[in-house]
């Protein structure tokens, strides 16, 4: 090879180099620079769609302003923060990188749930880029402001964040899809619409309760009008033992799963979050499938005793738990309505 050539290849791998590591360390942000900031202010609200708190955010739309996020930053006033804005929902992880103040960081879906909140400590003196904890989560959007921000303000998984521009903390249809569910067969489709929607897909407490949990009929969700909002394929619970159990032995639900709760006529029932690993929403519904109430319920704290646990009180002939926030999500609210087809 000419030596000319070599001393190309040379220069070139040493470009190469210099690259990687600016990228490795960040350097390339000095020379980049991160450009001006747009500000905005979003609204934290609950599963009611009461306003909770606001904070006054810069906003981190660019590769460089997220790597930097508020490493550069001395201190936040007590309802400011930083919004990082990525161009999909997807899984992440943030770390604190440089921090000098401790943080609550808050995962984001693309329709304004709160999927995740980390309070972050900061790292300890020393420690490497390698050794920084992840904090991870699934979201478009990630909120970081003081931490004890979001205790402070009662904002908590599963309610939502609105953004002007973005999302307006309002629900959204959750569209379900897959072989689990029945597409015809007398059920309405999603979207769809009927004048009576128990006419085609009935609450029915004699069937269900004759039902084992292997079984696992697919409980559907009715707005007023009868357009489906969305559907679980459930384990059912219809007798005391299954019933005090409840979801206590199970480490996890799927997306679209959950438990139905079936008692032999109305009443009014308290569940308490006894032995649970995840925090769950609890949907009383009336004979008819009406739903009366709606409880968001957190995992106790480690070592809350038996006695000390929260109850959460409902009148119904049915009680569906589920994932906290996919009544969000799917928009099923009070007055609504849960179903299920007709079992012989």
């Amino acid at each position: 090879m000419p030596r000319r050539s070599t001393l190309a290849v040379a220069a070139l791998l040493g470009v190469l180099v210099i690259a990687l590591l600016a990228v490795q360390t960040g350097a390339w942000v000095d020379v980049v620079g991160t450009g001006e900031y747009e500000r905005t202010n979003v609204t934290a609200v609950d599963a009611n769609g009461t306003e909770l708190a606001t904070a006054d955010v810069r906003i981190a739309d660019s590769h460089a302003k997220r790597y930097v996020g508020l490493s550069n930053t001395e201190s936040l006033g007590p309802d400011e923060g930083m919004l990082f804005v990525h161009d999909d929902e997807d899984e992440r992880a943030f770390v604190m990188r440089e921090m000098v103040f401790p943080l609550d960081i808050v995962f984001v879906g693309a329709n304004g749930t709160v999927t995740t909140i980390h309070h972050a400590s900061l790292p300890a003196d020393g420690t490497g880029e390698g050794d920084l904890e992840r904090y991870r989560g699934t979201g478009k959007y990630v909120l970081e402001v003081n931490r004890g921000w979001t205790n402070r303000t009662g904002f908590d998984e599963g309610d939502r964040l609105r953004i002007p521009g973005e999302t307006n903390g309002t629900v959204e249809v959750n569209e379900t899809t897959g072989a689990d569910e029945p597409s015809g067969a007398g059920e309405p489709g999603e979207g769809d619409q009927t004048s009576d929607p128990m006419a085609t897909c009935t609450a029915n407490g004699t069937a269900a309760a004759a039902m084992t949990p292997d079984e696992r009929p697919v409980v559907s969700a009715l707005d007023a009008n009868g357009t489906r909002l969305g559907s679980v394929r459930a384990a059912v619970a219809a007798n005391g033992t299954a019933r005090f159990t409840g979801l206590s032995e199970t480490e996890s639900l799927g997306q679209d799963e959950g438990m139905l709760f079936v008692y032999g006529d109305v009443g009014t029932h308290t569940f308490v979050m006894r032995d649970m690993d995840f925090p769950l929403d609890i949907v009383f519904a009336h004979e008819n499938g009406a739903v009366t109430a709606i409880h968001h319920a957190p995992v106790p704290p480690e070592g809350t005793n038996e006695s000390e646990l929260t109850g959460y009180e409902g009148t119904g002939q049915y009680v569906l738990e589920v994932n906290r926030g996919w009544t969000n999500e799917t928009g099923l609210d009070v007055g609504d309505r849960i179903c299920f087809p007709e079992t012989a």
